[in-house]
């Protein structure tokens, strides 16, 4: 037998494959360097899975007439590159593609389940007493599976939970756990994209093949995984599952006591942050906008503002999200009541006789102090150019009405200043009397006077 040594590249493309030249010093056209895998698939073998494998060896030929027996009874040698399981395979089937027009010798080397796992080689091309040596080494793996579960609905700001076992095809054909296999998460792409899926991170299965990553999300999410080939199990990819989420609206956080022309803000919590929050009025009839709207901040909170014009008992309520933004629970809703009340003042004063050592009937007396009010600002300051009024009734006669026996304008600084006459035992106090919506007025006892 003649044989000649011929060193083969171990993966090349079905093109150059099909138009490559004979072997270099063959006298048989028909002895050329194979390759491995079927047409599309060039080097690559199915992985082991519950039955015998087999890897296709292929030869191939330009041109675009052959006659039917052309290159017929060409073998391949293949075994495992430790040389066990030897065998000798016919190319005995025909196949061919247009373009460029090209022929196609193929065999089918058997694979065993139970030990045929491993690296193998095709070592000789032989045809009748012709043979060339070459080295086509291949690989062949055991099969993986990969399981993907549904995802818990969980609530915002929670990760949802992405887990699956990874397991893989023993030498019996039956599935087994696949500890330490990486296992990257994935979000898909919008189908007609064109666009790879998005690696969200790696995570490594433990030893019952099990794998688990946390992911946050804020709207519904498809979510697929893959998981790495090794040297000795193939690779896999599972179906999508979408996650889902819920929104949340934490209870408000207000003030129950609001004041007329003073800004009244409601708070809380929100996820997702990129949908809005909504301060809304009930107005007797229906629920009316404040149009204080915004999204929380990024981690999660809100105020939501609102100034009162008139006093009263108000309902009001915070809406978060819109149907159809994302979160199959919104929109979501948290209601508060407040009393709005006008902005309050305060008296101080003092009440004496004005230079009598004695108080006697007719005795004039000096009453005197200050008026504040709270601003819109909510600080309280002196409330200057208002009238003051100083008021008396019979001592100790609590159903008599008080009567104003004096009056005094506040200076810049809230001052005020006022005399009158004292008749007889009398209660004294002095009054704010506001003239206006907003501000609220004030009372103040100030002492009893004793008439000798």
């Amino acid at each position: 037998m003649r044989q000649l040594r011929v060193l083969a590249v171990a993966m090349v493309s079905v093109a150059a494959l099909a138009v490559a030249a004979p072997t270099a010093h063959a006298v048989d056209e028909c002895l050329r360097t194979p390759w491995i895998g079927g047409y599309g698939n060039p080097g690559e073998v199915a992985p082991l899975t519950t039955t015998n494998g087999e890897a296709i060896v292929n030869i191939a030929f330009s041109g675009d007439w052959y006659p039917p027996d052309y290159c017929s009874g060409v073998t391949v040698t293949a075994q495992k590159t430790d040389g066990t399981l030897r065998r000798v395979v016919p190319l005995d089937e025909r196949g061919g593609v247009g373009h460029p027009p090209a022929l196609f010798i193929i065999g089918r080397v058997p694979i065993p389940l139970s030990n045929g796992a491993g690296d193998w080689v095709v070592t000789k091309v032989s045809r009748g007493t012709e043979s060339i040596t070459v080295s086509v080494p291949f690989r062949v793996r055991r099969g993986t599976t990969a399981t993907l579960e549904q995802p818990a609905t969980v609530t915002s700001p929670a990760k949802t939970l992405i887990t699956g076992v990874i397991r893989h095809y023993g030498g019996t054909g039956t599935l087994v756990p696949s500890p330490g296999r990486v296992v990257r998460i994935l979000k898909p792409q919008p189908i007609g994209s064109g666009m790879p899926p998005i690696r969200l991170g790696t995570v490594t299965t433990d030893r019952t093949g099990r794998y688990r990553a946390y992911v946050a999300i804020s709207a519904p999410v498809s979510f697929q995984v893959s998981v790495d080939l090794t040297a000795q199990f193939g690779g896999a990819t599972t179906g999508t599952v979408t996650a889902r989420v819920w929104a949340s609206l934490s209870p408000l956080t207000a003030t129950p006591q609001a004041y007329i022309g003073r800004w009244w803000g409601v708070s809380g919590t929100a996820y997702p942050t990129r949908l809005a929050t909504h301060l809304w009025l009930w107005n007797g009839a229906q629920w009316v906008s404040t149009y204080s709207i915004g999204v929380p901040a990024t981690d999660g909170r809100f105020t939501r503002w609102w100034k009162p014009a008139t006093a009263g008992t108000y309902r009001l309520r915070v809406s978060f999200g819109e149907a159809g933004e994302g979160p199959e629970n919104v929109p979501l809703y948290r209601e508060v009541s407040v009393v709005v009340s006008p902005r309050p003042t305060s008296l101080t004063g003092t009440t004496d006789a004005t230079t009598a050592t004695v108080i006697r009937p007719g005795t004039k007396m000096s009453t005197y102090g200050h008026l504040r009010v709270m601003y819109t600002s909510g600080t309280t300051g002196a409330f200057g150019n208002q009238q003051v009024v100083v008021q008396t009734r019979p001592r100790g006669q609590t159903a008599t009405p008080y009567r104003t026996v004096g009056t005094a304008t506040t200076t810049g600084t809230g001052y005020y200043y006022a005399n009158w006459n004292v008749q007889a035992d009398v209660d004294v106090r002095v009054a704010f009397l506001s003239p206006y919506q907003s501000i609220g007025s004030s009372f103040r006892w100030i002492r009893a006077v004793d008439v000798r």
